[in-house]
């Protein structure tokens, strides 16, 4: 049986490693060849695709996120099926583990990985070449007769229970990508899941609140052969939660503290504000850069209401100065547009933007639009309005919905033009006054024109219609700091 490994393409300057299929390789057993097709560095991965669908006995494992990759995933699939009937596609990554139905209704899908592929493909293989009941295989479902069939889960495990990546099998030069943190950044994933249980997060659609840490030494050591064998200067750690252990972080940050790179996590805001003013040094000593933080909202009813942990608006503010002194610049995410008052809430929310930038002007600021998960809240309160997910693939990838993922356009009864019009408008004025870091691309000059111009809107709090500034963003090809994130 031949493996095809084929991970989508995400989103433009998108040059990470592609960890999710690289998990599914290290656990393919013995026998199995298998070959890894990645559409964001390699130009002819139509071609590979070909060669190696059309190889006998083929089965094709397919990753796929909402948005960007489920577009170019579906009419893919499609094609290749059309092409090779008897080719077996294997669909697995958050946006089929949570939509089963609509994935398993396209005939071009046989089956679905739920939770982590590296528990399941083992035992898949193994039926797939016996011909052996799927019914067998733990933590997958697939269409049976009339229905779908979802068979036991695979309990989780830490990533590094596995054996590592194999990074010897890529082209490691295609991914050493230059961002802010250095000329060749890698990324890597130390943790599996997340230990908290906020209600408008598809991570806990997935893991429940568990949260399963690679050793510290394991971590160091990883970054270690990234670093001495790939020539890694920047790291990004994309866990869900990186600093829920301090322990674990202040271990982490001592053991790469010589190797002399620039690193990026994910973190809470409660979490960190806990940490020792001795961690806080260890880390910036160690080349921590930059800290993503969900702050969420400016309005602490709605923080109750998104079960952030007894998180105060007040929080968001002593982390920034926290932040500030040591060196450490907070990437901040708010999600605006939640049941109850979201015009209201938005202007409270603008309203802490300001003043964390006044007294950070470093710091990052993200703004999204809530989209629904399916979860007991607020997603309930979407559904009571008429909302509801798409039945098909094609639904997905239309015109309508396929913008939903990326947070621009979430199909909410509440959310109304004058709220989407706000929040445009003010953020386009706050990417013009503080331009983001992230974006390496942009010259000094450029940054300076914007500024300038961006000063008197922010200053005097005129945010309507900012035109120039849209305009000069398009002229300059700015890119706002979620399109530069992994």
């Amino acid at each position: 049986m031949n493996v095809v490994l084929y991970n989508p393409r995400a989103q433009r300057a998108h040059r990470r490693l592609p960890l999710s299929v690289l998990a599914l390789a290290r656990v393919i057993p013995p026998g199995f060849p298998w070959a890894l097709v990645d559409e964001n560095v390699d130009p002819d991965s139509g071609a590979a695709l070909e060669r190696l669908c059309g190889q006998p006995d083929a089965v094709l494992f397919v990753t796929v996120m909402p948005g960007p990759q489920l577009r170019v995933a579906v009419p893919t699939c499609r094609a290749l099926k059309a092409r090779y009937p008897g080719l077996r596609i294997w669909w697995g990554g958050y946006f089929p583990g949570i939509h089963v139905d609509a994935c398993l209704a396209d005939p071009m899908i046989d089956g679905v990985a739920l939770g982590l592929g590296e528990g399941v493909i083992p035992a898949l293989l193994h039926a797939l070449e016996g011909g052996h009941d799927l019914a067998e295989v733990p933590g997958i479902a697939f269409r049976r007769g009339a229905g779908v069939h979802r068979t036991a889960s695979t309990p989780m495990r830490p990533s590094a229970s596995f054996a590592d990546f194999p990074y010897e099998r890529l082209d490691m030069d295609r991914y050493a990508a230059r961002t802010f943190l250095g000329e060749r950044t890698f990324n890597h994933h130390t943790s599996v899941g997340c230990p908290y249980v906020c209600n408008f997060c598809a991570v806990v659609n997935v893991y429940e609140g568990r949260w399963l840490p690679d050793p510290a030494e394991h971590v160091v050591r990883v970054t270690q052969r990234l670093v001495r064998e790939y020539g890694a200067t920047g790291i990004e750690f994309h866990d869900n939660n990186f600093f829920a252990w301090e322990k674990r972080t202040a271990e982490v940050a001592a053991g790469i503290t010589k190797l002399g790179v620039a690193w990026w996590g994910e973190a809470r805001i409660d979490t960190m504000l806990g940490f020792s003013g001795e961690t806080w040094e260890a880390m910036a000593r160690s080349g921590l850069r930059m800290v993503f933080y969900g702050a969420e909202s400016g309005d602490d009813e709605v923080l109750a209401r998104m079960d952030k942990g007894g998180l105060r608006v007040a929080d968001i503010g002593s982390l920034n100065r926290l932040a500030r002194r040591h060196g450490v610049r907070p990437e901040f995410s708010f999600v605006l547009g939640t049941p109850g008052d979201p015009l209201q809430e938005a202007e409270r929310t603008f309203s802490l933007i300001r003043t964390l930038k006044r007294e950070n002007p470093d710091c990052e600021i993200i703004l999204y639009l809530y989209t629904p998960v399916p979860l007991p809240g607020m997603y309930d309160t979407a559904k009571a309005g008429g909302f509801s997910f798409p039945a098909t693939l094609d639904d997905w990838v239309g015109p309508v919905w396929s913008t939903f993922a990326q947070r621009r356009n979430p199909l909410t009864p509440w959310i109304t033009p004058e709220l989407i019009r706000r929040v445009a408008d003010f953020e386009t004025v706050l990417n013009a006054r503080f331009p983001t870091h992230t974006d390496i691309r942009l010259g000094a000059a450029s940054r300076r024109g914007l500024q300038v111009l961006g000063k008197l809107r922010w200053e005097a709090a005129v945010f309507r219609a900012p035109l120039e500034l849209r305009i000069l963003h398009r002229l300059l090809r700015y890119r706002r700091p979620e399109e530069m994130g992994f």
